[in-house]
């Protein structure tokens, strides 16, 4: 099946192989801004407690998980340019909500911050089924991995300039004025989101889906069960979402108990544990940026398995840095969050590749959703587990069991199945 394309002009491609990534910059340069900015000032301005912050970060969240079948029934109805533009313009109306909250008061203006990162929600899980179903719909097959690093390149490159620069912008511009900018940032990628053609789901499959659902009174294609199926349906499938659920879930609880341990252990200060995770995060686009230069083989499901074991293994590294403790140890944190970051940006690149490669245009909505909601869920799941090891449990131990355990989902991305995936 192919993709059904309205008012697109002959070349697509050529006009979204920059315009994506630019815009893919500008909005996530303005929601990281914003990540950023919101709690700080909830704390620093609105008297938040530990719960109203833990609330804020639930609204940022939950809403991705439990509207991801939504979400899939949205991008397979509209168009992606309706589809990117309307998630786009979600984040100018976040932005706009946090500049007004100043201004109704402290227990107003922390329920606006709420309304406001549920509406960024809505709009990052949109954007991100739809990127998954348009990518490959628009860009030629041999161009994907190159079409994926720009987009991770310029993801990362946003995440780790955004809360330095947003830091700057608090101070010289004041918070409503900073988030402005960011409402400016969003409405500039809208500017470029507009020379996306009109891509839809191919038509005969909506139908099928809706006539199979007449016909059995079942709830049709757009499920999540038969979404986490789709992620499950062959060995290479089965074991990168499992990896990637594992991954999510042991770096939450490790990240839930890790400046406690540093701040113990290690002679690392705030302001050197700032300039440290917002250096280490620019590693991610190094590695993608260097995705298409590796040697050849490397280009293939051995890359996905070795930089994909280095990613979790790189826990191990970090978790014994912390048990060793002293600068030997913040040495060897330090490379563990290198290597992370560094074989993430790869294996980011190579699992988005396979994934548009194995995955019916048909069903990349709904399986996207569903791996999404899978992996988010994992989120709050490993900063509670973390959270709660912390009370009772030594979080120097915890975080050291936790990176050997780290060493099981790095040996099964290792397996033959990944290795020979294309």
């Amino acid at each position: 099946m192919t993709a059904v394309v309205e008012e697109a002009p002959a070349r697509p491609d050529t006009a979204l192989r920059s315009a994506l990534p630019v815009a893919n910059f500008l909005s996530f340069f303005a929601i990281a801004a914003v990540e950023f900015a919101v709690p700080f000032v909830a704390v620093s301005t609105l008297g938040a407690s530990s719960l109203v912050i833990a609330g804020l970060g639930i609204c940022r969240f939950a809403p991705q998980v439990l509207l991801a079948r939504t979400a899939a029934l949205v991008v397979e109805r509209y168009d992606q340019r309706t589809v990117m533009l309307g998630s786009e313009l979600l984040r100018v109306l976040a932005f706009l909500l946090s500049a007004l909250a100043l201004a109704v008061g402290p227990g107003w203006g922390l329920a606006v911050f709420g309304l406001a990162n549920i509406a960024l929600a809505c709009g990052s899980v949109l954007t991100s089924v739809s990127t998954q179903v348009l990518v490959p719909a628009v860009f030629p097959d041999k161009d994907l991995p190159g079409i994926y690093a720009r987009l991770s390149i310029a993801e990362s490159t946003a995440d780790g300039l955004a809360p330095f620069l947003t830091g700057v912008g608090l101070g010289l511009l004041g918070v409503s004025s900073t988030f402005a900018v960011a409402a400016a940032l969003a409405l500039g990628a809208c500017a470029l989101l507009v020379r996306i053609p009109r891509i839809r789901v191919p038509a005969d499959a909506r139908e099928d889906a809706d006539a199979g659902k007449q016909r059995t009174g079942a709830p049709g294609r757009t499920t999540l069960r038969r979404g986490l199926r789709l992620n499950l349906a062959t060995p290479p499938l089965r074991i990168l979402t499992g990896w990637a659920v594992a991954y999510n879930l042991g770096q939450c609880i490790i990240e839930a108990l890790l400046l406690i341990a540093l701040l113990d252990q290690t002679p690392i200060t705030a302001a050197g544990y700032g300039v440290l995770r917002t250096c280490v995060v620019l590693f991610a686009a190094l590695g993608a940026s260097v995705t298409e230069r590796l040697p050849a083989r490397l280009r293939t499901g051995l890359g996905t398995s070795v930089f994909g074991c280095g990613a979790v293994a790189s826990y191990a590294l970090l978790g014994l840095g912390v048990h060793l403790g002293g600068a030997t140890g913040l040495a060897l944190v330090l490379a563990g969050f290198v290597i992370d970051e560094f074989c993430s940006g790869v294996v980011l690149v190579r699992i988005q590749t396979f994934r548009a490669r194995a995955i019916a245009q048909e069903d990349r909505a709904i399986a996207t959703a569903a791996y999404r909601a899978a992996n988010l869920t994992a989120v709050p799941v490993g900063f509670a587990l973390g959270g709660v090891a912390g009370l009772f449990l030594s979080p120097v131990g915890t975080l050291f069991t936790i990176g050997m355990l780290m060493l099981l989902p790095a040996a099964l991305v290792l397996s033959r199945s990944v290795r020979e995936a294309t």
